[in-house]
């Protein structure tokens, strides 16, 4: 188990060497969240940093913030085929959870995209839209 740990250890790092690294920032709002159509609706909004160690491969942290709590979120994306995108982060705060997702980025430009993603919060059993832009530095 040790051995396989390791070539695993080595291959992430000579992929996140070998391609050209690259940062993205992103920030989005929950346009529609579960439950649906309640008078007071739920706000969640984010912003995370990605770092993508392949070209279709992402790292991803940030901060989330859900009705008056604040919380970090970390995981990843994955780009099967570009634009399209799968996601998964951990919500970390008071009321943890963990979101799985698929998006789709659509380029304004060579630096700005725009950015629609559907997550399930596996937890609370929530779903949620969202909408966001994201800028390549």
């Amino acid at each position: 188990m040790k051995k396989i740990l390791t070539i695993a250890l080595l291959l992430f790092v000579i992929t996140a060497f070998e391609s050209k690294a690259q940062w993205r920032i992103a920030g989005g709002l929950d346009l529609l969240s579960t439950p649906f159509f309640e008078n007071v609706p739920k706000y969640r909004f984010g912003v995370e940093a990605n770092y993508f160690v392949a070209s279709s491969f992402a790292v991803t942290g940030g901060l989330e913030f859900i009705e008056k709590d604040l919380g970090g979120s970390l995981g990843f994306r994955f780009y099967p085929i570009n634009p399209v995108f799968l996601r998964l982060r951990a919500i970390l705060n008071n009321n943890s959870d963990v979101a799985l997702g698929m998006g789709y980025a659509i380029g304004l430009n060579s630096n700005w995209r725009l950015e629609t993603m559907a997550d399930y919060f596996a937890v609370n059993n929530g779903f949620a839209l969202r909408l966001g832009v994201a800028v390549k530095l």
